[in-house]
């Protein structure tokens, strides 16, 4: 049985405060790196593992300059992550940090037209 969202959030289980969305699709370069998002938020996306792993294992808290394509996006733009989740699987949580203004209105105009 799941618990109420507020309870989930309340102990720290679920602290998303955007929808996830995994159409259109959204590709992110990070680390040199180019992998398609398993979904994505104006907070932030889930990427699969790195593969091959980095030298150096990933911790909560490391940051990553990249840039973002796709989700009908004419240029790509600039983001800067922070890694705010590890699964067991090895996929990254990220929280945007900055991202560049047209990606940012991109999201949040595809998001209005994904809500209706």
């Amino acid at each position: 049985m799941a618990l109420p969202h507020f309870i989930r959030r309340l102990f720290g289980q679920d602290r998303r405060q955007h929808k996830r969305h995994r159409r259109p699709t959204l590709d992110v370069r990070l680390d040199g790196r180019k992998m398609r998002a398993i979904d994505w938020s104006l907070g932030g996306c889930l990427v699969p593992a790195f593969d091959p792993p980095p030298e150096t294992p990933l911790k909560i808290g490391d940051t990553f300059e990249g840039r973002i394509s796709g989700i009908g996006l004419g240029n790509s733009g600039d983001c800067l992550a922070e890694v705010v989740r590890l699964t067991r699987n090895g996929e990254i949580g990220l929280r945007w940090l900055e991202l560049d203004s047209h990606v940012f209105l991109e999201m949040s105009g595809l998001i209005g037209k994904l809500r209706r």
